[in-house]
């Protein structure tokens, strides 16, 4: 009887075979599944430009509501110079836009990157502190005056300044010397009185901030005004409206006059005035106050009657700006907050320094040295 015995080698080589690709396949998909779940999986990343608003990170941004537009963003930090002129209406530099939306983000959000970080160095709102200017003997030492104030003001903070026509050499260096956030508007208007001039001047910023849609507390910033830095401490209390009274000094300068809110604890029982003459409903200068930019653009969370734009008119009688001024922001009292307990500090002084015949050289800058009145004993 014979026997034939087959190999089992083919087999085995066979299975050895089948097992290496199912190894291969099986560690190809595991391989995989690992990177499919680690390409999907956020990773947290700090965005330091966010966390850290620069004091010198400082803009300029012109807007005019009406006729030409032009834009021109201006940082320091980078060097950076883009302009757009004599553009037709309703054109726009896109670069220059989407990097100042970039800006708005991060002053809208800054509150909750703040608080989140530091309670006790920074605050929770951001406040818009709007001043227009325009050339008279003593600007520059106005603007230089109200910088190193905001200058010493928790962030954050923007500083919104406004010119007519241009914007002039003098306080572009100013600003930019300032180390605080800014964006400098230029309005384009004819006007011919100061008033009026002051009037547009502050209506390009309320625009500027109701289409930007900046969220914080706007106050008025006369330049040629003395702010406590107390005052700004307490802006980031109000809701909706608060008011302090402004100590004038009279143009003689022989009276300290009030102008502002009486008030039992924070509630506003009456007001104190020196003009008893003016029969306004609200007793109040324009420094006197700040608001809710949120008022201006987002009227159903502030349930407004209407929609009408909150501005100021050239055509109200000298005196009564401020209050008509108001009542567009509150329907009275009950919806203002007095700043300081029973209203008692003077936060805001006016003093009549101007000289209106007072020459002096353009740009503050002297051509060739003055005489010598004394000369030098050798």
């Amino acid at each position: 009887m014979i026997f034939h015995l087959r190999s089992s080698r083919p087999v085995e080589r066979s299975k050895v075979r089948g097992l290496f690709l199912k190894g291969v396949v099986f560690r190809f998909f595991i391989f995989f599944l690992v990177g499919l779940i680690v390409g999907f999986t956020p990773i947290p990343i700090v965005d330091q430009s966010k966390n850290n608003l620069s004091r010198h990170g400082a803009f300029s941004f012109h807007e005019p509501v009406i006729g030409k537009f032009q834009t021109s963003i201006n940082s320091v930090d980078n060097d950076i110079l883009l302009t757009q002129k004599s553009l037709p209406k309703g054109h726009i530099n896109l670069e220059a836009s989407m990097k100042l939306e970039m800006e708005n983000k991060t002053l809208n959000a800054s509150h909750s990157l703040y608080s989140s970080h530091d309670f006790a160095l920074v605050s929770s709102k951001l406040l818009i502190i709007v001043t227009p200017t325009y050339s008279r003997p003593f600007q520059s030492f106005y603007l230089n005056r109200l910088a190193q104030t905001l200058r010493n003001v928790p962030h954050p903070l923007l500083w919104i300044v406004v010119e007519m026509s241009l914007q002039s050499d003098e306080t572009v260096k100013i600003l930019r010397d300032t180390g605080v956030m800014y964006r400098h508007l230029v309005g384009d208007h004819n006007v011919t009185s100061v008033k009026d001039t002051v009037i547009q001047l502050r209506n390009v910023a309320l625009y500027h901030i109701e289409r930007h849609q900046l969220d914080g507390i706007v106050l008025f910033a006369d330049d040629d005004k003395i702010y406590s830095l107390g005052l700004f401490d307490k802006m980031v209390e109000i809701r909706r409206f608060g008011t302090w009274p402004v100590a004038v000094l009279t143009e003689d300068k022989k009276r300290a006059l009030f102008e502002g809110p009486v008030c039992k604890g924070r509630e506003i029982v009456g007001w104190h005035t020196h003009q008893t003459r003016l029969s306004r409903r609200f007793q109040i200068d324009m420094s006197g106050f700040a608001f809710n930019s949120t008022i201006l653009w987002d009227p159903k969370r502030w349930h407004r009657p209407n929609i009408d734009l909150i501005r100021l008119h050239d055509s109200v009688r000298v005196g009564f700006q401020e209050s008509k001024f108001v009542e567009q922001l509150v329907e009275d009292e009950s919806q203002m907050e007095g700043l300081s307990e029973n209203c008692s500090r003077i936060l805001v002084w006016h003093l009549h320094l101007e000289a209106p015949q007072l020459l002096y050289p353009s740009g503050w800058l002297f051509e060739r040295n003055l005489e010598d009145l004394i000369p030098l004993m050798l």
